[in-house]
């Protein structure tokens, strides 16, 4: 059975971990705005 043949096109190794990369990034910076936000209005 192979699964993979109904699945869409999957990404290039390098596009989906550059995807990933850029996700963590975007989390990473909106958390450090929300914890400075924080830290101001005590």
């Amino acid at each position: 059975m192979n699964f993979a043949s109904n699945l869409p096109e999957q990404p290039t190794s390098y596009e989906s971990k550059l995807y990933k990369s850029l996700q963590s990034t975007g989390r990473f910076i909106k958390s450090l705005l929300y914890l400075t936000k924080k830290i101001f209005m005590l």
